[in-house]
């Protein structure tokens, strides 16, 4: 009986996964020594510290007591992902025949990894929640493997999940909108930042955290930046953001009281009512859609209703994700009144959506009048019929005066 064959994909995926938790926790390792100052920490605490980092970085959350910290550090899970599509790009020299079995298989043993560390780490009062820890170790180690893949081979193409052009085109045409929108709020970010740059250092100041913890907050302030951007995307969506229970921030006003000494945070804006013209910022999300609108390609479909159908899915689907990345970006950030931080969870999924589906459709339709316009012949005269010449063109044996 001849022996079974195993799957060309499997060992790959296993070395992806124990080489991408290995550069996590080796990075994770760094920052927690640079922390503490390099002493006073045994093996099995720097080692207990050094996952739980790792496993909050991955969006576990983690209960200390009294303390419950549930926000997911966005800027060190995409460090995660990064992480995963470096060992996937090592791992797989070869391309791969069956890349999504691939992908699956790195995901699944990436989230068993994290499972057992969150099970092994939950000792004494400090907690964290398993199930999390594994599902979004799945969705971080799939998300590096393709990316790894992609990176290392330029096989996007192969990645699709369709063969539809239609829904390809939609989805390529989804990024430039989805990118629009975020690059506002994070322009907006560094100009609240820039102009309390003196409040921000003001907080540093205050804070002391030396040389090793100065480091340690500076690695903080920069992966917490991603987090306050999708806040501010939130604003612009409409709903707003909150940094504790009975505050909010939209484009009306702020209504905040004390908030953490993080210096980031100094880019909030001032309390009180905004002026009048901050309301115009509201049409970003609209103007993104249409930027997915007008990008969208139709391929073979030239009428106004196929366009207008593909430019509304692409700036659909722009709020979609949009969406779906603000509500990830909220959670606890410590007792009482901070249980409640970020913007609501499914509110700036349903009107995002719908917003940029609209500004797509807008966009479709003016870039389809314009390709109308772009596409009629310059010469409309008829035929037969005495033509106006130039006076810079030289005479010739057919050209015919024209006498009014």
């Amino acid at each position: 009986m001849p022996a079974p064959v195993e799957s060309s994909y499997l060992r790959p995926a296993f070395l992806t996964a124990i080489a991408a938790a290995v550069l996590s926790w080796a990075a994770a390792a760094i920052v927690v020594v640079i922390a503490h100052g390099g002493s006073g920490f045994s093996a099995g605490s720097l080692a207990r510290t050094t996952i739980r980092v790792w496993l909050v970085s991955l969006g576990s959350g983690i209960d200390a007591g009294p303390v419950s910290i549930g926000l997911v550090p966005l800027g060190a899970t995409l460090l995660c992902v990064g992480l995963v599509a470096r060992a996937a790009a090592w791992v797989v020299a070869d391309p791969l025949d069956e890349l999504p079995a691939f992908a699956a298989a790195s995901a699944g043993a990436y989230g068993t990894i994290a499972a057992i560390a969150s099970a092994a780490t939950n000792v004494g009062d400090v907690h964290t929640s398993v199930v999390r820890a594994a599902f979004s170790a799945f969705i971080v180690g799939g998300l590096g493997a393709v990316w790894g893949s992609v990176l290392r081979h330029g096989d996007a193409d192969r990645w699709w999940f369709t063969t539809s052009d239609g829904i390809r085109a939609a989805v390529r045409a989804a990024v430039p909108g989805l990118l629009a929108v975020l690059g506002a709020a994070a322009v907006i970010v560094a100009a609240l930042l820039v102009l309390n740059v003196e409040q921000a250092g003001d907080l540093w100041a205050l804070l002391d955290p030396g040389l090793g913890g100065g480091l340690a907050l500076a690695v903080g302030s920069v992966l917490a930046v991603p987090t306050l951007v999708l806040w501010t995307a939130s604003a612009l969506v409409g709903p707003g953001f909150a940094i504790g229970s009975n505050t909010s921030v939209d484009l009306t006003g702020s209504q905040l009281g004390q908030v953490p000494g993080f210096p980031l945070l100094a880019a909030l804006p001032t309390p009180g009512e905004f002026p009048g013209w901050v309301f115009v910022l509201g049409l970003v999300p609209l103007l993104g859609g249409m930027l997915s609108g007008w990008r969208v390609d139709p391929g073979e479909r030239t009428g106004l209703v196929p366009r207008v159908v593909l430019g509304a899915a692409a700036g659909a689907s722009a709020g979609l994700v949009l969406g779906v990345l603000i509500g990830l970006s909220n959670g606890a950030i410590g007792p009482g009144r901070l249980a409640e931080a970020g913007p609501p969870t499914f509110t700036p999924l349903l009107v995002a959506v719908p917003a940029m589906a609209l500004g797509g459709a807008l966009g479709a339709v003016l870039a389809h009048y314009r390709g109308a316009r772009a596409s009629r012949p310059s010469d409309t005269s008829a035929p037969g019929r005495a033509r106006l010449w130039k006076r810079h063109q030289p005479p010739s044996a057919d050209r015919r005066v024209v006498r009014g």
